[in-house]
């Protein structure tokens, strides 16, 4: 229950990071800005944790640069898709990841996630339907491909992140997480990005509230909480990103609140509420 409540934190602080995301990426490159985020996030991992660090980096290696890999793939498959399709078509199909989670478990664990459990990921993705708008139609192209493979990629560091968890420190995992992006983001930006506003003081107070709060605060805790946390309910719950995206962008942008979005919202909201009640609903099955 602290995990998955855990989750839900980073899942509130995730969603409240779209207006101030909004704001920077009108400042900053992609890439400059991920290198902000991450390497700011890193130093300070670093300060906190040192004497941990240097106790279990060599153990943690393989595992955080993995993670830290799949993270800055999906992100950067995301953010391309972006420039070919709507940004509520790709949210939605970003969220499958909350379906690939459980099937990909049966898959290769060979552990059937359960029947509730499925049906809450389906919920789930249908509630994202509802919930990012009205841009779902038309042929699909490469924005739609590159989608789907950030959300196959978000699925596969889910689970990365429960497989090394289980016998690695997770602030050392997160730290070397931090650096692994952070070091991926500036080779990028030397490549692909002209723009180099990396000093720029604009939107200061908007870089720091994301990288403590949403960088330094939640990957950190999603990986410590995933640990205990089983990956299918992960997936569900991190999906309120998007429902806490949604109310901080009414509040805060002065975006308006559709029938449609609130049924989305209900589903997704709904989805968690069963994927929670699951072990309540399995105890009451077997004693009956």
């Amino acid at each position: 229950m602290l995990a998955d409540l855990a989750l839900l934190y980073c899942a509130m602080f995730w969603g409240l990071s779209f207006p101030t995301m909004k704001i920077l990426v009108n400042i900053y490159p992609t890439c400059w800005l991920l290198f902000l985020r991450f390497g700011t996030a890193a130093l300070m991992v670093y300060v906190f944790f040192r004497g941990r660090i240097h106790e279990s980096i060599r153990k943690c290696l393989k595992g955080g640069m993995i993670i830290g890999a799949l993270l800055f793939a999906a992100i950067g498959s995301q953010t391309v898709g972006l420039q070919y399709i709507g940004g509520g078509r790709s949210a939605f199909i970003s969220a499958i990841y909350v379906l690939i989670v459980p099937l990909m478990v049966w898959a290769f664990r060979k552990v059937f996630p359960g029947w509730i459990t499925l049906f809450a990921a389906c919920l789930c993705v249908v509630g994202m339907y509802f919930l990012t708008g009205d841009d779902m139609t038309g042929p699909m192209n490469i924005g739609d491909i590159l989608t789907i493979i950030c959300a196959v990629t978000f699925a596969v560091q889910i689970l990365a992140i429960n497989h090394y968890t289980y016998d690695c420190d997770p602030i050392t995992l997160s730290f070397i997480e931090f650096v692994t992006l952070a070091v991926l983001s500036f080779i990028t930006s030397l490549i692909f990005e002209t723009r180099n506003e990396i000093l720029s003081m604009n939107g200061i107070y908007e870089l720091a509230f994301t990288t403590v709060f949403c960088t330094f605060g939640c990957y950190m805790i999603q990986i410590c909480a995933q640990k205990y946390a089983k990956p299918s309910h992960a997936a569900i719950i991190m999906s309120l990103e998007s429902v806490f995206g949604l109310f901080s962008s009414i509040i805060f942008l002065g975006e308006t609140l559709t029938m449609r979005a609130s049924i989305g919202c209900a589903m997704i909201f709904a989805s968690v509420l069963i994927a929670e009640l699951e072990p309540f609903m399995h105890f009451k099955t077997n004693r009956g």
